[in-house]
């Protein structure tokens, strides 16, 4: 494109095609086709003015068809329906009151201008007040953004050439992609609630360093809440280094889906889409008494017979509410709820995909969350707990002043995740608005998601220097009960440190396979050297177990078969009911 732009800019009759190019391009990317407008000029192909006029004509026509469609959708179901994010409707209600503040940050921040102008139209902001905002708001960001443009291609060597545009449009391209795939709507909705000093002076959060947390776990007392660097970095950008290993040890072992032989007589070992239930029937004997208990079921056609078969379930397998639904081919905690009543899991049924299987899963009643992972080699008799993390639900602590939502907002690491935590976000369901309202006690604890994932905010601090000899041999117990299980994450619910240290008062909700990683790498005191030096070091070892149990005559599925399985998880995924 940059070689046809400049070929075409070369004659002065073209730069009217040249100026619809740009107009055109800053639908698909206004950020490119600025940089792209920038590069013009530095090479003198076109006037400054024409460039301008075009990328302002076609930034101020794109965000009024936004504004179009979300009108549109006030008046359309269907257009709503098609259209329309997840969590828009919501935003458009928090919308209404802050807009004008809500659309300067949105023009500033890539992912926020799809879903804050569209819902300018849908709660029925006034064009007459929209239209001159927004003319106004690109007047001062583009000349701004094309002076930076402009004085980066008059500072890089002319004997670069193309090159350096090509690459500077990639890096903008990836870095504004992967941004709009995780909104900051932390840093918008805190400009609504305190305007934008809040973004210069956060609210100081007393509650973080005033008492214990979670019941049974250390407290968090004079630890910050925040967002460790490895977890700031885009996760295809961040998976990189550690995928060109995998290829790195594909050609020294000869084979792309060796891992998938760390257990291999789960479903591709358990790297993707493997079936949570048959983990956990896996489990025999003695052992099973550490299983939460679970029964299992198909989705079918009706949702009054789902309910009268999973009413029939609970009964013989004598559960009891709370429950958690949960997918059995998941990730992450997509589609986990807690269902405290059978009215709540009438709903849970009623949204989760037909064909599919669900879990119900007996709710432990303990706060303690950890990951125990667990290796064993191929032809060893004992294998060892070689990390344990403690997981800690997302949640903010009160000070008996603020309400929930500016708890959020006043806390790090619940404002990265506030999208999420204000239902905001497709896969999640966020907080009640009624508790987003509630001024909660000083010292209170309030929990906003069951989930513990990062995904919404979970905060893993490293506990392997907890590991005790009784703790390792209780799971080399368990997992030696499982056939051919080598390598995983245990996650249980517990009720002490020191009871879980002597390898009691535990229950493990779910059991992970070839796919599952050492979370104790993601505690944010970590740097990003060691979470690699961690995550690398699990990744030979994976290939060093798979090598391991080749040579005893199992043989590799094949990396089509990895690649089905991961695509059915994805699949599935995007079809679960939003996570509570």
């Amino acid at each position: 494109m940059i070689e046809t732009l400049l070929t075409l800019s070369e004659d002065t009759g073209s730069h009217p095609a040249v100026a619809a190019i740009l107009f055109v391009l800053t639908f698909l990317r206004e950020d490119v086709a600025i940089v792209l407008g920038g590069l013009l000029i530095v090479e003198h192909r076109m006037p400054g003015g024409l460039v301008a006029a075009s990328l302002y004509g076609g930034i101020v026509t794109g965000d009024l068809l936004l504004f179009g469609l979300g009108w549109l959708a006030q008046r359309s179901a269907r257009v709503r329906r098609v259209m329309l994010r997840p969590g828009a409707e919501r935003l458009a209600g928090w919308l209404s009151r802050h807009f004008l503040a809500a659309m300067i940050v949105a023009r500033l921040l890539p992912g926020l201008i799809f879903p804050v102008y569209v819902a300018c139209g849908l709660v029925g902001v006034r064009a007459a007040i929209f239209v001159p905002v927004t003319m106004l708001s690109a007047a001062l960001y583009l000349p701004a953004l094309l002076w930076l443009v402009i004085r980066f291609g008059e500072t890089i060597p002319a004997t670069l050439g193309a090159w350096v545009w090509i690459a500077a449009i990639l890096a903008v391209l990836a870095l504004s992609l992967l941004m709009a795939r995780s909104p900051a709507w932390g840093v918008l909705l805190r400009v609504g609630r305190s305007g934008f000093s809040g973004l210069a002076a956060r609210v100081h959060d007393i509650a973080e360093r005033s008492g214990p947390s979670h019941s049974g776990m250390p407290s968090l007392r004079g630890l910050v809440s925040r967002i460790g660097a490895a977890e700031r970095i885009p996760s295809k950008i961040f998976y990189a280094p550690i995928a060109l290993q995998w290829l790195w040890l594909s050609l020294r072992h000869r084979s792309l889906s060796l891992p998938a032989l760390a257990n291999p007589l789960i479903e591709v070992g358990g790297l993707w889409g493997e079936s949570k239930t048959v983990y956990l029937d896996m489990v025999s004997g003695e052992a099973r008494r550490w299983i939460a208990r679970y029964v299992s079921m198909d989705r079918g056609e009706s949702d009054a017979a789902d309910l009268e078969r999973a009413r029939a379930l609970i009964e013989a397998e004598g559960l009891t509410y709370p429950l958690v639904a949960k997918p059995d081919i998941g990730w992450q905690g997509y589609g986990v709820r807690l269902v405290r009543s059978e009215a709540a899991l009438q709903d849970y049924l009623a949204a989760f995909p037909h064909g599919a299987r669900l879990m119900l899963q007996q709710a432990v009643d303990w706060d303690g969350e950890a990951g125990v992972f667990y290796v064993r080699m191929p032809g060893e008799d004992r294998g060892r707990v070689m990390s344990l993390t403690f997981r800690y639900f997302p949640h903010v602590i009160g000070d008996g002043v603020r309400s929930v939502r500016d708890l959020i907002l006043a806390d790090q690491r619940a404002g990265w995740k506030a999208g999420a935590h204000l239902g905001l976000e497709g896969g999640h369901g966020g907080v009640p608005p009624e508790t987003l309202e509630r001024v909660p006690a000083p010292g209170e604890i309030v929990r906003l998601a069951f989930i513990g994932s990062i995904r919404v905010g979970g905060l893993y601090r490293d506990a392997d220097a907890l590991i005790t000899p009784a703790l390792s041999a209780r799971f080399d117990e368990i997992s030696r009960s499982m056939p051919e299980f080598c390598y995983g994450r245990f996650d249980v619910r517990f009720a002490s440190i020191e009871r879980l240290q002597q390898g009691e008062d535990f229950r493990i909700i779910e059991i992970n396979g070839a796919g599952s990683e050492a979370i104790s790498a993601w505690d944010p005191e970590k740097t990003v050297c060691q979470v690699y030096g961690k995550l690398l070091a699990q990744q030979r070892l994976l290939f060093e177990i798979g090598a391991r149990n080749r040579a005893r005559g199992y043989k590799p599925p094949g990396i089509l078969a990895v690649v089905r399985a991961a695509r059915r998880q994805s699949r599935l995924v995007r079809q679960y009911p939003p996570s509570g």
